[in-house]
């Protein structure tokens, strides 16, 4: 990950922290809340801005199984259709 440790990155996803990144030009903003006992994580297109009524990904589970939603956020192909895993090296975290 450029401008940052990937390790911290993905480690801030399980407490909910606002996170901004690039990626191949797109700017990215995912995070994280509590709300009636469940962890909700949600990624948004910030730049070019996406005009939808949803957010691009979101996963929503019981607050005991936050790890759940960071892993699937982690494995679905939301990057020209790789994962997270397999572009992070091209991901640039920034500043919003």
């Amino acid at each position: 990950m450029i401008n940052g440790n990937v390790n911290e990155f993905v480690d801030g996803l399980y407490y909910g922290d606002e996170r901004w990144f690039m990626f191949r030009g797109i700017k990215y903003f995912i995070q994280g809340w509590v709300k009636n006992e469940e962890f909700t994580l949600e990624l948004e297109q910030m730049e070019p801005y996406l005009y939808q009524d949803s957010p691009l990904w979101t996963k929503t589970c019981s607050c005991d199984q936050k790890q759940e939603a960071v892993e699937s956020f982690l494995k679905a192909p939301l990057f020209a259709g790789k994962t997270f895993w397999e572009v992070e090296q091209e991901m640039e975290w920034v500043d919003d």
